[in-house]
């Protein structure tokens, strides 16, 4: 069953701090945090939506010496047709985006930039709100400039071309570790990533928000003895009811 639309209201308002509590108080600690190894490509990075999932394999196709005309050919055109195109495969569907995705990959630390300036910024003009990649992301000095919403465990210059190749979309994958299925809520922030089953996310959700609830309220009182002025983070929050 989908993830609600409630659920997936309460999971944006939790910090992956709160999701990790909730999932620690289910006897699920340590199960879908990934690595410290997981990290965003700029500060403030923060979303919540649907993993959409990828694997990716190695390959060893050197690229032999040929001319640009060819080379620029052949960068991008489907193996089957004599090129080094890494992002189909025979058998394997295209990715589609679609609002909300969170475009899950799991290469397993492959070298190769699967996620670039490029395919970042086309992909979330279609909706996706983030990128979560166990491997390499390139082209960083623009990706950062234009917001690219990525978390990745190395950065490279290299292209995927003749390094590493799609092997399935739309199935479960482990990245970084943790098994996500399609269809799983996923949330990051500056701490980290971590992943929420569909079977647990109403029960996470409301836990989640209890959790920062009483976090709020207690800061809350520090701020006062501080003599700080409140911010948006200490907002008390109203209590509710389970809605599932």
């Amino acid at each position: 069953m989908a993830i609600s639309k409630k659920t997936m209201e309460y999971l944006k308002m939790a910090r992956c701090a709160d999701i990790c509590d909730a999932l620690d108080s289910m006897g699920l600690q340590d199960t879908y945090e990934m690595s410290r190894g997981m990290r965003p490509l700029f500060p403030g990075i923060r979303f919540c939506g649907i993993a959409a999932t990828q694997e990716w394999e190695k390959t060893d196709r050197k690229v032999p010496y040929m001319s640009y005309e060819d080379f620029e050919k052949l960068q991008y055109a489907p193996v089957e047709e004599g090129g080094y195109g890494a992002y189909s495969k025979p058998g394997v569907p295209t990715y589609v985006p679609q609002e909300g995705d969170v475009v899950v990959i799991a290469a397993n630390g492959l070298r190769g930039g699967i996620l670039g300036s490029e395919n970042t910024m086309n992909m979330m003009n279609q909706g996706v709100v983030g990128f979560v990649l166990d491997g390499t992301m390139r082209d960083t000095p623009e990706s950062i400039s234009q917001g690219s919403a990525v978390f990745s465990t190395s950065i490279s210059y290299t292209h995927p071309m003749g390094r590493i190749h799609i092997k399935s979309v739309g199935e479960p994958v482990v990245c970084d570790g943790v098994k996500v299925c399609p269809g799983d809520a996923v949330i990051a922030d500056h701490d980290g990533v971590v992943v929420v089953p569909q079977k647990y996310a109403d029960e996470v959700a409301y836990r989640a928000y209890k959790i920062q609830q009483i976090d709020r309220r207690n800061r809350r009182a520090n701020y006062e003895k501080a003599g700080k002025a409140f911010d948006e983070t200490v907002e008390l929050m109203p209590d509710i009811e389970r809605w599932f």
